[in-house]
């Protein structure tokens, strides 16, 4: 197993033209430029770095560019193979696999400054030979990954895009975090990876035992949103409206927890309210009420916020002189709120914290519905590229920070638009859950919207970087539920539908809620991601002795049986095996670890239907 040194873990950039190469420590250089490379390890294969910049001297610095936090070379006679995905699209495309050998240079990053959308993705691994290392990437802005061919084998620099500045006196800033987990073979480092993630670098280490997804209630593109052409219910955003949802959310026996998205400020999310602070007339008595009424009925309570954006007429943008960056070029009338600045962040953290405190808020979430990058560059001085972003990133993990500091039980869930912030910073301060914008409309032929196709491809990927990631459902079906839900699931059932059958929810919710401890486990892909709907698809989740496989035929294949293959079984043990088809008829089997590994044919005998594999060592 590949192990890499501290003097192999460099960082590099160019100061007045010279590349300069630094490994783990701080280091000064003239006119008082001082530079740290942080390191530190949260277990032998497992490495973390940030790289620190600060001007102690008293006049500017020389000109400081490329900033790479790795710059790592790697010698080998093998050509690397690289594994990533896409980034978010709210389509089809959305976390599908990148995957190719490295036979010349390659560069990625991601579109328009959200550290997963699109173009980019910030968890990647590469292979070669026996040794495998997965990469972690921290910078929730425009960030480069670069693979470079060398005459002995191949370098990796990590860093940002922007980087080309000058520090003025007294003033610091911070790039990049890189996480690097090694492992023997591409498998290994994987599970080592995610392993690490959850123990390591997600709220886990701050919350212990405490951690969890909410299996919640959530309607908002149901009855307010209305889309899928869904019938819209204006008592929805109000306090009766939201009574009504937890009243008809305990009928379900399993939904913990209440979520209210962007319906309950001034204006409202689809009237061009993002940017007011108070309530909109459904409120009048504030949020409060609800979150008693939410918790009282022992449920928690989730509230959306886009802290970062302004429209035209709305509070904030009345005070543009004052908290808010303009995008010169643009004509898309949005509004940056600036947290670069010292005193509009703490303006919006007080803000946030007042809110949070006096509504009982028990899961923050925060949104970002627009691209960024064009903010940060139209706002940079002459000869300061860079500089606004990274002064940005580190105002937004400061606010964050100081929400956790104050609300030590607080969870973060993390939204960009769906999933398209999802790099290790964010990653170990806030959960995801609503990895993509997908979760925002129905199963529609009309609309060529395969939402639970494009649920199982997103998660064959994701989940083998990240432990903590959930979505919508519209339907209560095996087979729509069992392709999206994790340790949490948002419903957007129809409960207002007189005809709503509660009894069936809550059978399939009772699944749902067996299944949370396994999400804990190892996953493993046991079938490739594709955008093809004559293809199964199946995926293993693996607690040592026992484990759980969810398997599916899609809604063109033929074929009525498949050959399902388990990892991480012992070929010496028998294993009780129970089969839950979708009605949720259950059916028992003994296989020998030996027949599950060589592989078993199960059946499904409709289209579009799952099935779910649970084994365990028989006593």
């Amino acid at each position: 197993m590949k192990h890499f040194t501290t003097d192999e873990l460099c960082a590099s950039f160019l100061l007045d033209g010279k590349k300069i190469y630094i490994t783990p420590g701080t280091h000064t250089y003239a006119g008082g430029l001082e530079v740290t490379l942080e390191h530190s390890k949260a277990a032998d294969n497992a490495d973390y770095l940030k790289i620190h910049l600060k001007n102690t001297g008293d006049a500017n610095t020389a000109r400081i560019r490329n900033v790479r936090t790795l710059d790592l070379e790697v010698t080998t006679a093998e050509v690397p193979l690289y594994h990533s995905l896409d980034g978010d699209d709210c389509g089809a495309v959305s976390f599908m696999p990148r995957d190719f050998e490295v036979t010349g240079d390659y560069h990625e990053e991601p579109c328009g400054g959200r550290s997963s959308d699109l173009t980019g993705f910030p968890y990647f691994d590469l292979t070669w030979g026996t040794d495998s290392a997965v990469f972690a990437i921290g910078w929730t802005g425009q960030w480069s990954k670069d693979i470079l061919k060398t005459d002995d084998g191949f370098r990796v620099q990590i860093g940002l895009v922007h980087s080309d500045f000058y520090l003025k006196p007294g003033e610091s800033v911070s790039g990049a975090s890189v996480l690097i987990v090694t492992g023997t073979g591409t498998t290994a480092a994987r599970q080592n990876f995610r392993r690490i993630m959850r123990e390591h670098y997600s709220p886990r280490t701050r919350l212990g035992d405490a951690m969890y997804l909410p299996t919640a209630i959530q309607c908002f593109d149901r009855y307010y949103a209305g889309a899928g052409n869904v019938r819209t219910d204006e008592g929805w955003a109000t306090e009766a409206g939201q009574y009504e949802m937890v009243d008809c959310a305990k009928k379900t026996g399993y939904i913990d927890t209440l979520w209210i998205d962007a319906a309950w400020f001034k204006g409202g999310f689809l009237r061009g309210g993002v940017g007011n602070l108070g309530y909109d007339a459904g409120f009048p008595r504030g949020l409060r009420p609800v979150a008693d009424y939410a918790h009282a009925n022992d449920m928690k309570f989730v509230v959306w916020f886009e802290p970062e954006r302004a429209t035209p007429g709305t509070d904030l943008s009345h005070h543009e002189d004052k908290l808010l960056l303009q995008q010169d070029s643009g004509k898309t009338g949005i509004m940056m709120v600036n947290l670069a600045d010292d005193n509009v962040r703490a303006f919006v953290r007080d803000y946030l914290i007042g809110m949070i405190r006096d509504n009982a808020i028990d899961v923050y979430r925060q949104d970002f519905n627009f691209r960024p990058l064009a903010f940060w560059t139209e706002n940079d001085e002459d000869g300061r590229d860079g500089i606004t972003e990274m002064k940005y990133i580190a105002g937004l993990y400061d606010l964050w920070d100081s929400l956790l500091a104050e609300f030590p039980h607080l969870l973060i869930d993390n939204c960009a638009s769906g999933g398209r912030r999802l790099d290790l910073e964010t990653s170990r301060r806030s959960v995801t859950l609503w990895k993509s914008d997908t979760g925002c409309f129905p199963e529609n032929a009309e609309r060529q919207q395969l939402t639970s196709t494009w649920s199982q491809n997103q998660g064959l990927g994701l989940y083998e970087y990240l432990p903590y990631l959930s979505c919508a459902v519209w339907e209560y079906d095996a087979y729509t539920v069992r392709s999206t839900a994790t340790q949490g699931l948002a419903c957007n059932f129809d409960v207002l539908n007189p005809a709503f059958d509660f009894a069936g929810a809550e059978k399939m919710l009772a699944e749902v809620n067996e299944m949370k401890e396994y999400w804990d486990g190892d996953f493993f892909p046991l079938t490739k991601a594709a955008a093809d709907e004559s293809v199964w698809c199946a995926f293993q989740l693996s607690l040592g002795e026992r484990g759980a496989a969810y398997v599916f035929r899609r809604s063109q294949a033929e074929e009525k049986t498949f050959t399902l293959r388990l990892r991480a079984v012992d070929e010496n043990l028998i294993y009780r095996v129970r089969f839950s088809d979708e009605e949720l008829h259950v059916t028992e089997a003994e296989h020998t670890g030996a027949e599950l590994a060589a592989g078993i044919d199960v059946t499904i005998p409709q289209k579009r239907g799952s099935l779910l594999v649970r084994y365990e060592v028989k006593a």
